[in-house]
């Protein structure tokens, strides 16, 4: 099975390379369309929305010409909306298009920072940091599902830039130095990390939005 990918960021395109292979292990990475064989995959990032549109656009153009993929993986963050609506927003746009290859929407509830705080050990039980502490206490995401944290109108933060300061936070606090950024998501690429992250799911149905991403690569 060959499979076409389409993220909205650059982050998921760094994680998903090394995520991918972890929940199919026949597949493997390719860095062009061309190179296209056997049991490959190819991923390609926008650049937010709305900008996605023109990628996926172009990802549909490019399988319906090749006709080498036999799946098309689009993930997208649904923000400030339901996972329905994003959801029907993307297969209401694909639809327009009329793929050849089977289509798998993955819509990431809220954010793919969201999936990420998913991994309950990059929160220390007391957190060294004191912002850290006070989103603890805020929300624990720990325990409580990480898909559901609100706004923090505090600090003018809507519930995606929380995610994201929050997932900065907690890596920083556990390790010690920066260790995530959307340019260099280094430590969440790890074979461990994605254990966690899907522990999470297994253990509490947690992070909802993440089983979808796993039945995309089956």
């Amino acid at each position: 099975m060959n499979i076409y990918v389409v993220t909205e960021g650059r982050v998921e395109a760094i994680v998903y390379r090394h995520w991918i292979p972890l929940v199919n292990s026949h597949v493997s990475p390719i860095d062009y369309p061309d190179d296209v064989d056997h049991d490959n995959f190819y991923i390609v990032s926008a650049k937010g929305y709305p900008d996605y549109f023109r990628v996926i656009g172009n990802a549909i153009q490019n399988v319906n010409k090749m006709l080498a993929f036999d799946r098309l993986v689009i993930s997208v963050d649904s923000e400030d909306m339901t996972r329905q609506a994003k959801y029907a927003e993307i297969s209401a746009f694909v639809a327009q298009k009329r793929c050849v290859a089977d289509v798998r929407i993955v819509v990431q509830h809220f954010c793919f920072e969201t999936w990420a705080l998913g991994n309950r050990k990059i929160i220390r039980r007391e957190p060294s940091d004191a912002r850290l502490r006070e989103y603890k206490s805020f929300f624990n995401v720990r325990v409580k599902d990480p898909e559901l944290l609100p706004s923090k109108p505090d600090e003018e933060l809507s519930r995606v830039r929380f995610a994201q300061k929050y997932l900065r936070r907690a890596l920083r606090d556990k390790h010690a130095k920066p260790a995530y950024s959307k340019r260099n998501p280094r430590v969440l690429v790890h074979e461990k990390y994605f254990a966690e992250v899907s522990s999470r799911l297994e253990d509490t149905g947690h992070i909802a939005s993440f089983s979808v991403f796993l039945a995309a690569f089956v």
